[in-house]
């Protein structure tokens, strides 16, 4: 498999971690409520909420997929694949700090394996260094999103 045809296979791979997270998220925060009644950021999460957010990044990796064919340079792209890798080790220390399985975790490494292995270290080094500036941005781009649609949910 070519560099450009994993790329165009990784929205799949995208999906299939986000269709996990969708299915066992509700019933996972549900628990996790028990266990940590005074969490702040657990009223937050909708299942309305959630869905709607992969959708926005699902929209935005299509649009930087589109752009990087367009103008044939992968780089950014390239960065948010290597993004999702760091943000699987997320769901890794989440899962051992909780001591519970976290939704996501299971397709969240099949499909980081599979990454790194097409990745083929086609890009400099420093790439792996902007793919933390993009995970951060993918961060505060949730947490803006799950904010937004809380504020709009509880209007009268």
């Amino acid at each position: 498999m070519t560099t450009v045809q994993f790329y165009f296979l990784f929205p799949s791979l995208f999906m299939l971690h986000e269709l996990e997270e969708i299915v066992w998220m509700p019933s996972f925060v549900k628990k996790i409520s028990i266990q940590y009644p005074n969490n702040r950021i657990l009223p937050y999460y909708t299942p309305f909420a959630f869905n709607a957010i992969v959708l926005e990044q699902f929209l935005i990796l299509m649009t930087s997929l589109y752009l990087s064919y367009q103008f044939n340079n992968y780089s950014i792209y390239a960065t948010i694949i290597i993004a999702y890798i760091y943000h699987v080790l997320g769901h890794l220390i989440q899962t051992i700090v909780i001591r519970k399985y976290v939704p996501g975790l299971l397709t969240g490494i099949l499909t980081s394996l599979f990454s790194l292995c097409n990745l083929k270290n086609e890009f400099p080094i420093i790439l792996y260094g902007y793919s933390l500036f993009t995970l951060l941005v993918i961060i505060l781009n949730l947490v803006l999103s799950f904010v937004v649609l809380h504020k709009m949910s509880r209007r009268p």
